[in-house]
């Protein structure tokens, strides 16, 4: 009534919530990956986000365990729930000598009551030349859920 009363905050990256834990089937880690992520707005339509996963993997051939390691960044646009995921990372093999450069532009949906979902195109490069996975591209299924 007399220009006192702030406008209520319009819906966008400064009113969700800021922390995510996901499984992403495919993906970066190329079978499955248990991720967290952290949202850094930037303004309510662009924020900057940090990942770090990893995975277990064994190959059929071998009872070996390798724990592998991903970490990744990249830029949200959009909101209030849906948003456009853009983003780069790196995936280490720790018991082969596989190392994966992704580069990624997918949709993010990120419900305010914490469902997330991501849905994930990408191209992996992989670093060793004469590997069979790799220079392709992929896809990543994420479910999980932001706090």
């Amino acid at each position: 009534m007399f220009g006192q009363d702030a406008d209520p905050e319009e819906p966008g990256l400064n009113s969700i919530q800021k922390n995510s834990i996901y499984l992403e089937i495919l993906g970066n880690a190329a079978v499955w990956s248990a991720n967290y992520d952290r949202i850094i707005p930037f303004n309510n339509k662009v924020a900057m986000f940090l990942r770090l996963g990893g995975n277990e993997y064994h190959g059929v051939d071998t009872d070996k365990l390798s724990f592998n390691i991903l970490g990744a960044t990249g830029i949200l646009y959009g909101g209030p729930g849906g948003f456009l995921d853009t983003g780069i990372g790196y995936t280490h093999f720790t018991g082969y000598p596989d190392r994966l450069i992704i580069a990624t532009a997918g949709y993010r949906f990120q419900g305010p009551k914490g469902l997330i979902f991501r849905a994930t195109p990408m191209y992996i490069y992989n670093t060793e030349k004469g590997d069979v996975f790799g220079n392709c591209f992929w896809f990543g299924l994420s479910f999980g859920y932001s706090f």
